[in-house]
């Protein structure tokens, strides 16, 4: 099975569930309490992804470090994954739950590429002139790429918006070598 598939099956099923159950924020800041621990501490996804440990004693160390801090559901959920053989989804899955329950509330996910870090300000006025134009509210995550030289590049889904100087020198060079010499006052 491909990982959109495993990903959309469960962090489906784990909206719907804490839908029904109004616990839908509870479970978003849990889980994502998760993947944050995941994503800063990949020894506990390589002892996870450890064949000769056995399902309860990898559901075992998920109780001994999420179970005072998550909801009972939430970590019913890492139990399931890991009995049914799908740990390397977890991370993914989360993601996508995050995703499906920030949507429910209006928020949408959408990626910011600039030239170098930036403060905090400049993020929430991009973010303030997004939702006046679309009318919805982003959640940025930002990427540093010196590569696009300034400006920035937000990623929203399929939609991109270029505003780096890289792409407007890359226009210039094609409008160049397309223009014919005496266009731009080249006589030869």
């Amino acid at each position: 099975m491909s990982e959109n598939i495993v990903t959309d099956k469960y962090s489906t099923a784990i909206f719907e569930l804490a839908q029904e159950q109004q616990i839908l924020e509870q479970m978003e800041t849990d889980l994502s309490y998760v993947k944050e621990v995941m994503d800063t501490q990949p020894g506990l996804g390589t002892l996870l992804l450890y064949p000769a440990l056995e399902a309860q004693a990898k559901c075992d160390i998920l109780t001994k470090i999420f179970g005072q801090a998550i909801h009972k559901m939430a970590l019913n959920t890492l139990y399931i994954m890991v009995k049914r053989g799908r740990i390397r989804y977890i991370q993914a899955t989360i993601a996508e739950f995050i995703n499906k329950a920030r949507e429910a509330r209006g928020i949408f996910a959408a990626t910011v590429t600039v030239s170098q870090a930036m403060p905090e300000e400049v993020y929430t006025q991009l973010a303030d002139k997004l939702k006046a134009i679309t009318g919805k509210q982003y959640v940025f995550t930002v990427k540093v790429d010196p590569t696009i030289v300034g400006g920035f590049i937000v990623q929203i889904g399929d939609t991109r918006i270029d505003a780096s100087v890289l792409r407007r020198m890359e226009d210039l060079k094609k409008h160049l070598l397309k223009s014919d010499t005496t266009e731009i006052g080249v006589n030869g």
